[in-house]
């Protein structure tokens, strides 16, 4: 049935009706106007008046396509043709422009733009805008990017270059990159990303995210740097610690003061004071606590100037964990299970030896036994006097004795669990330790350490890597420079700035007004993924109305209840599916630009 405004239009002339499928795109293209990433690319990359699809269009609809399930570059216009390019992209664009070969370029001049200028400059807008804190932690991690197939080296010095190196991603026998991500706080919005040779250090990738973060970074702002134990060695955190950072990270088991201090509480035997609560997946689960101590201890930092070490007093945090826990019982069964098994096969094949002497038994049975971790055992070393064959040949002669010798054996006599190593080892394994340069115990307690070490998981999880490798696919295997892979790199942080930025609005608002929304299974959440909201709006649909080769009128079907609810948290009018949006040209130099 046409509406009454499709009907006055068709008595004007020749009315053509055609169907877009716009679903959650301009939701997404909103939020990178809320962003102003835009009105960012509008100043780094300024448009040639020769083109028609402006580097702007071409990274907003990169970005599009990766947050709608991300088609080929040499597909792009054809996925583009089944939506509608005014309202998604803007005013004026049609499909055709975007061939494969211009946003190929674009990822060029992208690249030439420098990757790190271009988000610096997006991350300093967000910031320096109403909704940027002063104050906020920053977490930063690693990972890799297994490519296939064969790679064209750049001419650009500094550009990264597939090798083979620690692979992350369980394939040593390809070439890799390696990424690096750095998120900020609760919102989650990628403050700085980086493409390295594929045979960098995690240590080298840490340092180099703290020079960047140093140089990006308002100086005013109060900044907690978090990462996992890779962060934990003298020089990087010396470095940290020069550039007016704060930090929290987790402290390998291999330093000799995690034992120590986990070790001292142990000792003290008291109930530690309560931390926080860990996550209930469902209300039926037990209410599970992190409980913790902190102590004040010296720890070395390596100047970075100097090279000079000295100590500095940081406060380690020693918190049990309820996940360690719950995984400590049931590795512990197993660690005990294999020590029983590699000392009783050792002492097997051992029994079966002899030996010519007392101390060679003794030295034999102590490197099978080993010093075990949870059993106590016990070996019994014993001689005995075996016959040897005579000297001489023939039949001995009547009265002849026969040669003799003493030989020693082992044997294992018992093989029992030492309880208290057992208990000491389940100790140690359900705790974990923090440390931190954040000394003030009013400004930071315990309590704020931990929940901005746990928040970790935002870097680590469907906000960071999780997503970058899984519903993105960022391995970009069509891609044959090692630059067009940086750019393409960037496209896929600015689409994550953008994803992570709606989940966390949505679930602010939820918050705020006490409301929820449905998740996948039906059930009521606050805490919806990007993908839940995206998903609500997937009957968003347009027909648009066309007199004389003009759009005359839009008009939205198939908005659900729920996208109308996630529109009114966010604050956004429904027209934003039914307006074009303007797209703002700047000039420069047709000398500078490239079609």
């Amino acid at each position: 049935m046409l509406s009454d405004q499709l009907k006055k239009l068709s008595s004007q002339g020749e009315l053509t009706l055609s169907p877009a499928a716009v679903r959650h795109l301009p939701v997404i293209r909103q939020a990178i106007a809320e962003l102003g990433i835009d009105r960012v690319l509008d100043r780094q990359l300024p448009a040639d008046p020769r083109m028609k699809a402006t580097d702007t269009d071409c990274v907003v609809l990169m970005i599009l396509n990766v947050l709608c399930g991300r088609v080929a570059l040499y597909r792009m216009a054809d996925w583009l043709s089944g939506t509608d390019p005014a309202v998604v992209v803007g005013d004026g664009c049609c499909a055709d422009w975007f061939t494969d070969t211009r946003l190929a370029e674009t990822l060029d001049r992208l690249y030439d733009a420098g990757t790190d200028d271009v988000l610096s400059a997006v991350v300093l807008d967000y910031l320096n805008s109403d909704a940027g804190p002063s104050a906020y932690a920053v977490h930063q991690d690693t990972t890799t990017v297994k490519l296939h197939g064969a790679y064209v080296g750049p001419s650009e010095d500094d550009a990264p270059v597939p090798r083979h190196g620690h692979s992350k991603d369980h394939r040593p026998d390809l070439l890799q990159l390696v990424y690096g991500l750095s998120l900020q706080g609760a919102v989650g919005v990628p403050v700085c990303m980086s493409v390295l040779d594929g045979n960098t250090s995690d240590q080298a990738a840490n340092r180099l995210h703290i020079d960047r973060l140093a140089g990006l970074l308002p100086a005013k702002d109060e900044v907690t740097l978090v990462a996992d134990g890779k962060l934990c060695d003298g020089k990087t955190l010396g470095r940290v610690r020069d550039a007016a950072f704060h930090f929290v990270t987790l402290v390998p088991r291999s330093y000799g003061i995690r034992d120590d201090l986990v070790e001292r509480v142990r000792e003290v035997g008291e109930d530690l004071p309560e931390l926080g609560r860990a996550h209930q997946r469902r209300k039926s689960d037990p209410v599970r606590h992190y409980r913790g101590r902190s102590f004040t201890e010296p720890f070395e930092l390596v100047d970075p100037e100097s090279g000079v070490a000295e100590l500095h007093d940081l406060r380690f945090l020693v918190v049990e964990s309820p996940a360690l826990a719950a995984r400590e019982q049931g590795a512990l069964k197993a660690r005990l299970a294999k020590e029983r098994k590699r000392i009783e096969d050792r002492m097997k094949r051992l029994s079966k030896q002899t030996f010519s002497c007392q101390d060679d038994a003794q030295g034999a049975a102590e490197r099978a036994v080993g010093a075990p971790s949870y059993h106590a055992a016990e070996v019994r070393i014993h001689d005995e006097v075996v016959t040897v064959k005579r000297p001489g040949r023939g039949r001995p002669r009547k009265g002849e004795s026969q040669p003799t010798k003493t030989i020693w054996r082992v044997s294992l006599t018992s093989l029992e669990v030492d309880q208290e190593c057992v208990d000491r080892a389940g100790f140690h394994g359900r705790h974990f330790l923090l440390v931190t340069d954040h000394l003030d115990t009013d400004a930071w307690p315990d309590e704020r350490v931990l929940s901005t070490y746990r928040e970790q998981h935002m870097v680590e999880g469907h906000t960071g890597f999780r997503w970058l490798k899984g519903p993105a696919a960022v391995a970009p295997a069509f891609l044959k420079t090692p630059s067009r892979i940086a750019a393409l790199g960037l496209v896929f942080i600015l689409a994550l700035m953008v994803r992570n930025y709606l989940e966390w609005a949505i679930r602010a608002a939820l918050a705020k007004t006490e409301q929820t929304l449905p998740n996948m299974n039906g059930q009521a959440t606050q805490r919806p993924s990007a993908e839940n909201a995206f998903y609500y709006f997937r009957d968003a649909s347009l027909i648009i109305a066309t007199v004389g080769g003009h759009v005359a009128n839009r008009e939205l079907h198939g908005l659900r209840p729920e996208a109308e609810q996630v529109l009114e948290l966010l604050g956004w009018s429904p027209d934003i599916f039914t307006k074009a949006r303007l797209r703002k040209r700047k000039t420069r130099s047709a000398g500078k630009a490239g079609m």
